[in-house]
């Protein structure tokens, strides 16, 4: 087999929030038993950087962003964004859970025991009114738990609570499970956009 690179076009979807009729009301952050939030932190950038990659590496994005397939890209992406003067580390968050010790989800101790880092929110504040959500991601042995669901709500609660009245994100419009999510929340589709984007395909070869 052999790989090739196809430039195919992304439909990607700006999706908008006007906080301002929201002022008065607050979103469930509610955990699931055996989680807890932590809040972000400069030391976790490895883990921030961690969840994006395992998250999306073998997923839809991971097949249309290059980027979340090595580890070392998406660390630069999270730094980057860590070192933005828009980063918005109060609607930035981790989820993490108790986890057996193992190189593979490098944990972190917190009094003495072993955790593991399974869902990320990193946010940026293009201005004092508006608030723009990067990223979202859960670990696949994580999903189905709502883990989605209350970063968000922890994000949009906090873009609240700092004065934002209108808060964006983008999708790809082939994600439906997230474009369902952000909806119920009253995320609207303001702008459709198509992404340039390299897409690494295996084709026989003919010897």
């Amino acid at each position: 087999m052999e790989t090739s690179v196809e430039i195919k076009y992304v439909r990607r979807v700006e999706m908008a929030l006007d906080a301002s009729t929201l002022s008065e009301r607050t979103f469930d952050d509610g955990l699931p038993e055996g989680y807890f939030w932590s809040p972000w932190s400069s030391v976790a950038v490895r883990a921030f950087a961690s969840i994006i990659h395992r998250a999306f590496r073998d997923d839809l994005d991971g097949h249309i962003f290059p980027t979340y397939r090595q580890y070392d890209a998406c660390e630069h992406l999270v730094l980057a964004t860590a070192t933005s003067k828009m980063f918005a580390p109060s609607s930035s968050w981790l989820v993490g859970r108790d986890a057996p010790l193992s190189e593979e989800n490098r944990p972190l101790y917190q009094v003495g025991r072993p955790i593991e880092f399974c869902g990320a929110i990193m946010c940026v504040a293009p201005s004092k009114t508006s608030g723009n959500i990067h990223n979202v991601a859960v670990l696949p042995s994580d999903r189905g738990k709502g883990l989605g669901r209350a970063l968000i709500a922890r994000a949009v609660n906090q873009f609240i609570a700092s004065g934002k009245r209108m808060i964006t994100l983008e999708v790809t419009s082939e994600n439906v499970a997230a474009v369902r999510l952000y909806s119920s929340f009253g995320f609207q589709s303001t702008k459709i956009a198509y992404v340039e984007s390299f897409v690494e395909t295996e084709r026989r070869s003919n010897d």
